[in-house]
């Protein structure tokens, strides 16, 4: 990525002397007094990059002679180069002439891999020291050769690019034109009865100056001092919309008032001193209304006598760079946002353990009549809600993937349409139309309510007056017949979540592009273009579709298919709660740096039948069990500790003790080429916050294993 940021940024270097050296060479030739060639092969000499660089004047219908030729060295060059100077008259073989006729750019990035029908060539190109050489034809504008422009390279080889080539052919063709100018400024002097012939050449040179401007991809406009727009090219009208005709003469302001000031000011500079302004990054206005990212460089051109005569205006449209300049700042957003969840996870799990634990204790030996049972069960519900919300924010960043589980559907649209009634004005009521004999489906319950909630926020701010918001959940079948015409769909039964508001509705331009990323009508500052893109990508994970039908004025509907697993049933299966498996005397270390999970997992473990040892560390874990080794049976250890971690501590026991029973717990971790080892050495993974049940169950899995 580094290599390519350089290349690019010399790329833009090279560009940039290029265009510098066409903007220096153009106000030379245009001078109404001779052209100053040295200067203009220096100019050009350094801004390619080259060693040496030459005009040559072929006389007209003879191209087998030099009229005259001007040459540059490059002043790191040695002064043995100079002495060569006589021999470029030899150089135009009658090979290179005939590529030069046929208007061929004449490019050799490397003398060294000439053929050898070339030796000739090869050989006065070796006289003169060259390595590289590109030579570019000068025609009239009648179609003859009339001369060239070279560059060679004596230290290195070298290949042109084909914008610097194309850029380097307008100069040659604004030599031409110089050349073709001067004749016919001399023809004028020597009879009047020319005049008339002479008059139409420069008809036709100023046609090839027009149709350099016209070929631009940039966006170009011309005006006088006083602001009137005299001319505009085709790429004006075709970024911003505006024809010649509908701006000439006139004074149009297409510029937003929020930049009016900072561009007035900077103009005015650039018309006193003559300074050229460039690349300047602003808005502008189209002839439909809309803003558009350009990059603005202004000039002032002077006339015959070197007063200002009026300003050029070059507009490049980097609407798009700008664009991905916005996806990269909130793709940082998002990566921050998954790196701040990791780096909470797991301390914020770790809290979350021992709330769950101590609900799990006062909760044992209370039935459903007690006083305090509904208040345990809303605390170690909201301990899994807020262990859930982390595991949400951790997919969203991309630090852990989706944990996919039979889910009854009808069930999570219950929970967000409680959260949604509690967050959404009091003007929107919420309806439900939920099929109680829906299958279930396989997904992650976090990203459901993900999709839920975007699709809620989305319904509220299109009803600021109030409405009503529906979910409707049903099953529906899809034949071979209706695939075929829908090959988004695939033969089979689906769960149907239909969310539907009666808000102002979307057009179909809108429509069409709702579900791209960053693509947003809200304000700045409102939205952030993601939330349907995100949607419409969980649903794709879950191997699921999704359409949208929106009526301006009637409100809008999304309609998601999630595919029903052959083996789901009708229901879901309840976890039997039978009584929790106790112990046989089993003696496990317990290690974890919070002391609060110590303590509680240590009265939990002897409460069902286990002799425990805690150990706060690694260090203290490894000189446990190397000391105990034949009476403990299992090790339960957190994976991320201060000092010596789970990982190192693991390594260290198994190092010990191949046949060691180890479970790994850990509130998050970041590193799945590390989890995967982990589990791999260890028998059995834990996640935390985790329940007595779930904690038992694993203990006793393990310990029943050979």
């Amino acid at each position: 990525m580094l290599s390519e940021n350089i290349l690019t940024k010399e790329w833009v270097k090279d560009r940039l002397a290029i265009e510098e050296a066409v903007a220096q060479i153009s106000k030379i030739i245009l001078s109404p007094e001779s052209a100053d060639f040295v200067k203009v092969l220096s100019i050009l000499g350094k801004a390619a990059s080259a060693d040496r660089a030459y005009i040559v004047r072929f006389p007209y219908g003879n191209s087998d002679e030099i009229v005259y030729s001007h040459e540059w060295f490059d002043e790191a060059c040695t002064a043995s180069m100079k002495h060569r100077s006589s021999e470029l008259c030899n150089l135009f073989t009658p090979s290179f002439l005939q590529a030069l006729m046929c208007n061929e750019n004449l490019m050799i990035p490397d003398t060294n891999v000439l053929s050898t029908e070339c030796s000739m060539e090869k050989a006065i190109l070796k006289s003169r020291i060259v390595r590289s050489l590109l030579i570019i034809p000068s025609f009239t504008s009648s179609g003859s050769l009339t001369g060239c422009i070279g560059f060679e390279n004596t230290r290195e080889p070298k290949e042109w690019l084909g914008e610097e080539v194309q850029t380097l052919r307008i100069i040659s063709g604004m030599i031409s034109i110089y050349w073709e100018r001067s004749e016919i400024f001399n023809a004028l002097k020597e009879s009047e009865e020319k005049y008339r012939i002479l008059y139409e050449d420069v008809k036709k040179t100023e046609a090839v100056y027009r149709s350099l401007i016209n070929s631009s991809a940039d966006a170009i406009m011309m005006s006088g001092m006083d602001g009137g727009i005299v001319y505009v090219n085709p790429s004006f009208s075709n970024l911003f919309g505006w024809t010649l005709d509908e701006m000439q003469g006139s004074k149009t302001c297409f510029m937003p008032h929020s930049e009016k000031y900072l561009y007035e000011g900077l103009v005015k500079d650039m018309i006193g001193k003559g300074t050229p302004l460039r690349n300047l990054e602003c808005r502008r206005g189209t002839k439909e209304g809309k803003l558009i990212d350009v990059s603005l460089s202004v000039s002032r051109f002077d006339d015959h006598e070197e007063n200002p005569a009026g300003m050029l205006f070059i507009y490049r449209d980097i609407t798009e760079r700008k664009q991905l300049e916005a996806q990269l700042i909130q793709a940082q957003k998002m990566e921050a946002v998954g790196t701040l969840a990791g780096g909470i996870a797991h301390d914020f799990n770790n809290n979350l353990q021992g709330i769950f634990a101590c609900t799990e204790i006062l909760l044992m030996g209370k039935d459903e009549a007690h006083p305090d049972y509904s208040k345990l069960k809303t605390i170690e519900k909201s301990v899994e809600r807020a262990s859930n919300l982390t595991k949400q924010l951790l997919v969203f960043g991309r630090k852990i993937d989706n944990r996919f589980e039979p889910v009854d559907l009808n069930n999570e649209v219950r929970q967000v349409s409680n959260i949604l009634e509690r967050t959404i004005p009091k003007m929107i009521s919420i309806k439900l139309d939920l099929d109680d004999c829906i299958r279930m489906i396989n997904a992650d319950p976090g990203q459901l309510e993900q999709v839920m909630m975007n699709l809620g926020v989305n319904a509220r701010d299109v009803m600021p007056e109030g409405g009503v918001l529906y979910f409707k959940t049903e099953e529906v079948f899809f034949d071979e017949k209706y695939c075929a015409a829908n090959p988004c769909f695939k033969t089979g039964d689906y769960v149907l979540l239909s969310v539907s508001d009666t808000g102002c509705g979307m057009t179909e331009d809108v429509l069409a592009h709702i579900f791209e990323p960053f693509f947003t009508t809200k304000k700045k500052g409102k939205g952030t273009g993601l939330g349907l893109s995100m949607v419409y990508g969980i649903v794709k994970e879950h191997g699921g579709n999704i359409t949208c039908t929106s009526i301006p004025g009637n409100g809008t509907t999304f309609k998601i298919y999630f595919p029903i697993p052959e083996s789901m049933g009708k229901k879901r299966k309840e976890i039997q709660s039978g009584a929790l498996i106790k112990g046989n005397h089993e003696t496990i270390l317990l290690v974890d740096d919070e002391e609060t999970n110590r303590e509680l997992g240590k009265e939990i473990l002897e409460g069902f039948g286990y002799n425990t040892i805690t150990a706060k560390d690694g260090e203290s874990a490894l000189i446990c069990y190397q000391e105990n080794r034949d009476r403990i049976n299992l090790v339960v250890m957190d994976l991320i500790m201060p000092g010596m971690g789970g990982a190192a501590c693991l390594k260290e026991i198994i190092k010990f003790d191949p046949d060691a029973r180890v479970i790994i717990s850990s509130g998050f971790t970041s590193d799945k080429t590390m989890l995967d080892s982990l589990k791999y050495a260890a028998k059995d993974f834990i996640n935390k916050p985790y329940n007595i049940k779930m904690m038992l169950s694993v203990i006793q899995g393990v310990l029943s294993r050979e």
